[in-house]
């Protein structure tokens, strides 16, 4: 009898401890615009909202006070690890492409975007 509680007994720690060592499944999360590189080489000074909204899809972040000032914010985690973000500012002037800031920095020249 001894010997059955004591099999059944190192049966339940060991399985007790089994679940300690293992680490749950966590799925990768995407959140925000999921912006295709191609789509930002696209961008061109001068294009207008209509334009810009067809390549990119409608902003995550309009600001309140400035309409003419959108952002795309994308974030990324991959199984709960370290998570990445990239956020693409854009500015219009008259309905007119006049600023691409992407983090982290800004645009310098007038040609393709990288995001």
């Amino acid at each position: 009898m001894r010997k059955i509680i004591a099999k059944i007994s190192v049966l339940v720690i060991c399985l007790g401890l089994t679940g300690c060592l293992l680490k749950p499944y966590v799925p990768s999360v995407q959140q925000g615009n999921i912006i295709d590189q191609s789509a930002v080489n696209k961008l061109r000074y001068g294009m207008n909202k209509e334009q810009v909204c067809f390549l990119l899809g409608e902003p995550v972040l309009v600001d309140v006070f400035n309409n003419d000032y959108w952002t795309y914010v994308y974030t990324k985690q991959v199984n709960g690890g370290k998570i990445t973000k990239k956020s693409l500012d854009l500015n219009f002037r008259d309905n007119k492409l006049v600023t691409i800031n992407n983090e982290p920095a800004p645009l310098k020249e007038k040609g393709p975007v990288s995001f």
